[in-house]
């Protein structure tokens, strides 16, 4: 053989390892892109964008989690990360945070843990009006809507269900000039709210 059929040997065998190379390679990248869409398809990353009021964005309410951020079972070292004050009261069993606003509203953040998990979530809003409340809860029935679905209303609680059986709770507590609204957000068999404010 000459020098010049070798050359051709090779090219040939290279254009042959190289097309193997090339059809296998998509296969590879196919199988990927399938992981990673089937990593990616859960409910909060699949939903549609919720529009955030100016409300909700002051109280830091997120797409993400269950409240600002935090899911039940996310480990308390993520709360005490997100709420950048000291808690006002912190045990064995919670921690608790104030979120001030300039025209002296409140909200009251309530973690409570087990085993350095979250384990449920209250929130305390302290209102200063019943234009107030209704603003609030009128968005926040918005949002948990557009999160986990129709509420499941019950005489002033309106309850939602989240993708791991959750119980989302929302509640007027206002009496007489004392305006408020809870928030529970509990692993099902806690229960929904009970009827007197914390």
């Amino acid at each position: 053989m000459t020098k010049y059929c070798y050359r051709y040997i090779f090219l040939f065998v290279s254009l042959i390892l190289t097309g193997a190379a090339c059809r296998s390679k998509p296969k590879t990248t196919a199988t990927a892109d399938s992981t990673a869409a089937s990593q990616m398809d859960t409910p909060e990353t699949t939903a549609k964008p919720i529009a955030l009021t100016e409300r909700l964005t002051a109280l830091g309410v997120t797409q993400t989690g269950h409240w600002r951020g935090i899911s039940l079972g996310d480990p308390m070292t993520a709360v005490a990360n997100l709420e950048k004050e000291k808690p006002f009261e912190q045990d064995a069993k919670h921690a608790g945070y104030t979120l001030e606003f300039p025209n002296l509203e409140s909200a009251d953040f309530l973690y409570y843990q087990q085993g350095g998990k979250v384990s449920a979530i209250d929130v305390d809003l302290y209102l200063n009006t019943r234009q107030s409340v209704d603003g609030y809860q009128n968005e926040l029935t918005d949002y948990f809507n557009q999160r986990y679905g129709k509420s499941t209303p019950n005489a002033t609680v309106s309850t939602w269900t989240g993708p791991k059986g959750e119980a989302i709770t929302l509640k007027d507590v206002s009496k007489g000039k004392d305006f408020g609204l809870k928030v529970k957000i509990a692993p099902a068999s806690a229960g929904t709210l009970s009827a007197s404010r914390k």
